[in-house]
């Protein structure tokens, strides 16, 4: 059972996007759920409890008291009944059961009866908990205990307990052994006991069965318990390792998670070697981090990556050209349009051979209208040496504070053309694919991709130090010889 399987609550120590200078990380508490939880939580709502509380009003108190203390009773008898197992997975099930109920019934999401259902269970979680700590316990017991008090968030008690079970299986292995030494990496790094933390961190990783996101987490915790008691030698390994594990995991999350994870691990790594004078090596990682966002492709990446690189370097050129030629994808995502105006739809697939300048922008954004002299500009130079420009933006149902239909919003985008003297293609999209595709999160955002089909340069923004860069790698581009093999248009 991975860690997103169980209360984690508080789990990941530090987010680097609080950072305010490349000598301050600020804490910042994460509120981690399991998956199925953040799932359900969308679909889930308000459940009416007047028919309870009408049935609760026509019993008399002295009823009351007796079914209560009959209760009480047989679910006693039915605790005792039940296996460790059972009932941790029944406690951990409580909120999944509630909220499936509450989707079946198609309810909308209600946050107080979230917390309610979400605090039931830890109530619930606590009090198997004790019932069952106070029996004849064998080791295996001893783990569901410490299972339920994680649950309940008696983390005190849960790291007792998960020590006790570990101490009585020194050779342990596997699932349990696993997620009791996370639990205690976790808690041992929250009470500043890191030697501690990092003797089970290095248990959990020389085992086989491990879970690559949860040992981003636990490397995360140790790294940061070293980093804030500034002994920045032992929180190296730590960061290394988060950084190696995050570029592992950044395939299976969705774009902004991964860029996010990315960015934490950079930040934390590099943050480690400016304190170890070591500002090459910082400059490193933010350098490979800017080559990721080439290759996945990601505008936001990019972005996260050059800030990081100011931030590190401030006199230095953050527009210095990172080589991806060699590492960079060949197959950037394709475009999606529903029109197109002044250029038959296309595939970048088909544009092989040619080097082609990706524009994301809209007409509502001041800095995307500044850089559009620019694309013309640059049209007209390179049109002819292979240069393809493609302004690519969405439907937005209005323009200069009018609401449109999509043919008038065509017609505004042609004049507007026009208005502007653009004459190269522009595609307009019904849906935010494109954006979600190249992860893009501010416009105006600019792709360069070469005549092979690798994305080698991305420009954000409108200065004229941006300007610059980009002419300078269009030249660059369409200086270089033409793939063996490339497809022309």
């Amino acid at each position: 059972m991975p860690l997103r399987d169980f209360d984690t609550a508080n789990m990941v120590p530090y987010h680097s996007a609080s950072l305010r200078s490349r000598r301050s990380l600020i804490e910042h508490r994460m509120k981690q759920i399991s998956l199925w939880l953040a799932v359900l939580l969308c679909c889930f709502a308000f459940l009416p409890s007047a028919a309870a509380q009408s049935s609760s009003e026509k019993s008399s108190p002295a009823s009351q008291n007796g079914e209560s203390a009959k209760d009480n009773k047989a679910s006693s008898t039915e605790l005792g009944s039940k296996t460790a197992s059972q009932l941790f997975e029944e406690a951990d099930s409580y909120t999944r059961k509630k909220f499936a109920e509450f989707e079946k019934l198609k309810m909308p999401y209600d946050q107080q009866l979230a917390e309610k259902i979400n605090r039931e269970q830890r109530e619930q979680a606590a009090k198997y908990a004790t019932a069952l700590a106070a029996r004849n316990l064998n080791a295996e017991d001893i783990y569901y205990v410490g299972l339920l008090y994680n649950l309940a968030r008696d983390f005190d008690a849960a790291l007792e307990a998960m020590r006790s079970f570990l101490k009585q299986n020194p050779k342990a292995a596997g699932e349990r052994a696993q997620n009791a030494r996370a639990i205690i990496v976790i808690q041992a790094a929250k009470k500043g006991l890191l030697p501690e933390a990092e003797a089970r961190l290095a248990e959990y990783a020389n085992d086989q069965s491990q879970v690559p996101a949860d040992r981003y987490v636990l490397e995360n915790w140790v790294a940061a318990g070293y980093f804030n008691s500034k002994d920045y030698e032992r929180a190296l390994p730590h960061a290394r390792e988060m950084w190696t594990t995050a570029k592992l995991i950044a395939k299976d999350k969705p774009p902004l998670a991964r860029d996010a994870t990315l960015n934490d691990a950079a930040v934390m790594l590099s943050e480690i070697n400016l304190n170890l004078k070591k500002k090459d090596e910082a400059l490193a990682v933010v350098q490979e981090m800017r080559r990721l966002s080439l290759a996945f492709p990601s505008g936001n990446l990019h972005k996260l990556a050059l800030r990081r690189q100011l931030q590190i370097d401030p006199g230095g050129d953050p527009f210095k050209v990172v080589d991806s030629a060699q590492s960079g994808t060949t197959n950037p995502p394709e475009i999606t349009a529903k029109e197109w105006i002044d250029q038959p739809p296309v595939k970048l697939a088909d544009l092989r051979g040619r080097v082609v300048l990706l524009d994301f922008w809209a007409t509502w954004c001041g800095p995307c209208r500044v850089t559009l002299p620019r694309f013309q500009k640059w049209h007209d130079s390179y049109k002819d040496k292979g240069l393809v420009i493609l302004g690519l933006t969405t439907f937005n149902g209005r323009a200069e504070g009018k609401p449109l239909t999509p043919p008038q919003e065509l017609d505004y985008l042609r004049d507007f053309k026009k208005r502007f003297g653009l004459t190269y293609g522009f595609a307009v999209s019904e849906t935010e694919d494109n954006d979600r595709n190249y992860t893009v999160s501010s416009i105006p955002t600019t792709f360069l991709i070469d005549r092979r089909g690798v994305v080698r340069f991305i420009s954000i923004g409108s200065s004229d130090v941006e300007a610059a860069a980009l002419n300078k790698m269009i030249k660059k581009l369409i200086d270089e010889p033409e793939a063996v093999g490339s497809k022309g248009n």
